[in-house]
């Protein structure tokens, strides 16, 4: 019974770290930059979007989570598309059929970029589950890292964007 005990100790300790270490690396570090296709196949720069603020979202249309925030994700971009800021969906699933059904279906007006191969998502970003967003900064640095579903348009996270974006309440 001790050694079991032992060994479920360990288990959470390590868990624990690393989640803080997680955390640790999403608000001090760059964004690792990157290419991928969007779903018309040009392909996309993280680093294109320098000067702005980006909400970078990982997801999946077989992810129930990813599939609800998308509306309010949706409603964020169009609100402050304009003032320095945007949304980079990247969609791990390996078809574009679906994810051109869903972006359709949902009237998405934001980049969606394809990681068929999850090297971006997993292993540059190490996203453990989905949905997992990062809020990076105008000069590139990782602000936070969001993991689950989030209303994002919701007061506090626009007033959080528009001072990153530098603009008043």
């Amino acid at each position: 019974m001790g050694r079991l005990r032992f060994l479920i100790s360990m288990l959470v300790f390590l868990t624990l770290c690393m989640f803080l270490f997680a955390n640790a690396f999403a608000a001090q570090s760059l964004a690792p930059d990157f290419a991928l296709n969007d779903i018309t196949g040009k392909k996309v720069k993280l680093s294109e979007f320098r000067g702005r603020v980006i909400l970078l979202n990982f997801w999946a249309t077989w992810c129930g989570p990813c599939k609800a925030e998308m509306p309010s994700l949706n409603n964020l971009y169009n609100e402050f598309k304009d003032k320095g800021f945007v949304v980079l969906a990247v969609s791990v699933d390996t078809s574009e059929k679906s994810v051109k059904s869903f972006i359709k279906d949902n009237k998405l007006s934001f980049p969606v970029l394809m990681d068929k191969n999850k090297a971006v998502s997993f292993d540059d970003y190490g996203v453990l589950g989905l949905p997992t967003t990062f809020l990076i900064d105008k000069n590139g640095g990782i602000v936070e890292k969001i993991m689950g579903e989030r209303e994002w348009d919701s007061p506090q996270i626009k007033e959080r964007i528009l001072k990153l974006i530098g603009g008043k309440k």
